[in-house]
C-alpha cells in the first residue's frame, strides 16, 4: 500500500523557479566518513526538512491554538485541584503559571482568584468541556509533527484520535507546570530532605541549585521527548529520538531566560496598553513552538542521515506533474 504525506502540484503552468537542487559541495562533504561531514549532512537535512514542512507557519498556528486554550486549560487545572482538595498544588500553579507568563496573573493581568473561582465552581460537565476546548492545541500539535515527519494523515476516526490526544494532554500538562516550579520544588523539599539525613540546607545552596536545573531540563526533555515519539505517526529511532529530545529541552532552557526578560521589559511599556500581556504570551508561545517543531526537524535529520542529499528533496517531480495549459 502506498501512502502520500501532501498533495501532489495541481495542473498548470509553474510560474516561480524551480526548487534548487543540493549544491554539489554539500553532497561531498556529506558522502565524506568523518564526523564533522556527518553533522554537515544532519544539519542540512534537518533545515531542509524544516523549511519544505513550513514549520514556521506551523508554529504559528500552534501558537493560535494553544494561546486559545491556555485559559480554559488553567481554569480546568484549578477546577481539578478543588475536586481533589489540593490546595498546595493549586498555589505552585499559580506560580508556575507566573513563572511562564510573568504579568498574566496579578494586578496588571488576570486576578488568579476568578480562574480558580471559574474552576472550582464548574461542574463535572464544566470541566470536560474546558478539556476538551484545550485539547485544541493536542490536535495542531499532533497534525504538525505529522507533516515534519512526512507522516500521512492519522487514520484513526474523529473520537479515538481526540480521546488519545486528551490523554497525552493530561500526561504532558503536568510535566510543563512542574518544570517552572522546580526550583521552588527544590527549596521547600530538597530543604527536609537535607535536614533528615542530618545536613544544614543553607550550606548547600549550590547542590540545590545544580538540582533544580536538572529536574527543570529532565520535566523538559520528557515533554519534548514525548511530543517526538507520540504524536508524529511514525517513532524515530531511538538514537534520533533521544537526541532530539535533548536539543528541544535545551532549546528550550536557552529562551526561558531571556523571554522573562523580554516580558518584563513589554510590561513596563504602557504605550502597548492592553495588548501587552497578550503579545507576550503569544511570542513565549510561538519561540517554543518553533524549537519544539525545530527538535522534531532534527530528530528526522539524523533518523534520515544515511538517505542520499539527492533524495532529500520535495517528494513530487514537477516536470512530470505539471503540464502546460493552453492559453483562455
Amino acid at each position: 500500500m502506498t501512502t502520500t504525506a501532501g498533495l501532489p502540484p495541481i495542473p498548470g503552468t509553474l510560474i516561480d523557479p524551480l526548487p534548487k537542487a543540493t549544491p554539489d559541495v554539500l553532497v561531498d562533504i556529506d558522502e565524506a566518513d568523518s564526523a564533522a561531514s556527518a553533522a554537515v549532512g544532519v544539519g542540512y537535512r534537518a533545515m531542509t526538512r524544516f523549511n519544505e514542512a513550513r514549520a514556521t507557519l506551523l508554529a504559528a498556528g500552534t501558537t493560535y491554538y494553544v494561546f486559545l486554550a491556555l485559559f480554559s486549560l488553567i481554569a480546568l487545572a484549578y477546577g481539578v485541584t478543588a475536586l481533589l482538595g489540593a490546595d498546595r498544588v493549586a498555589s505552585y500553579l499559580t506560580i508556575a503559571i507566573s513563572e511562564a507568563f510573568p504579568g498574566l496573573l496579578g494586578e496588571d493581568g488576570i486576578d488568579p482568584a476568578s480562574l480558580r473561582a471559574v474552576g472550582q465552581t464548574a461542574s463535572v460537565i464544566g470541566l470536560l468541556t474546558m478539556l476538551y476546548a484545550g485539547s485544541g492545541a493536542m490536535v495542531s500539535t499532533n497534525s504538525s509533527i505529522h507533516v515534519i515527519y512526512g507522516a500521512p494523515k492519522d487514520p484513526r476516526n474523529y473520537v479515538m484520535k481526540r480521546v488519545r490526544l486528551l490523554g497525552w494532554l493530561l500526561a504532558i500538562a503536568p510535566l510543563i507546570a512542574f518544570s517552572f516550579v522546580a526550583v521552588i520544588f527544590t527549596d521547600q523539599f530538597g530543604g527536609r530532605v537535607l535536614s533528615a539525613i542530618g545536613l544544614e540546607p543553607d550550606g548547600h545552596a549550590f547542590l540545590s541549585v545544580v538540582v533544580s536545573v536538572v529536574l527543570t531540563l529532565g520535566a523538559d526533555f520528557l515533554v519534548v521527548y514525548l511530543i517526538l515519539g507520540k504524536l508524529g505517526g511514525i517513532r524515530p529511532p531511538r538514537r534520533a529520538h533521544l537526541i532530539g529530545g535533548v536539543v528541544g529541552a535545551l532549546g528550550i532552557a536557552v529562551v526561558r531566560i531571556p523571554m522573562g526578560l523580554i516580558l518584563e521589559f513589554s510590561i513596563d511599556k504602557p504605550q502597548y496598553g492592553a495588548l501587552t500581556i497578550p503579545i507576550g504570551v503569544l511570542l513565549v508561545l510561538y519561540l517554543n513552538s518553533v524549537i519544539v517543531y525545530g527538535a522534531a526537524a532534527f530528530c528526522a535529520g539524523i533518523a534520515e542521515k544515511d538517505v542520499p542529499l539527492e533524495e532529500i528533496a520535495p517528494g513530487v517531480d514537477l516536470d512530470e506533474t505539471l503540464v502546460d495549459l493552453p492559453e483562455e
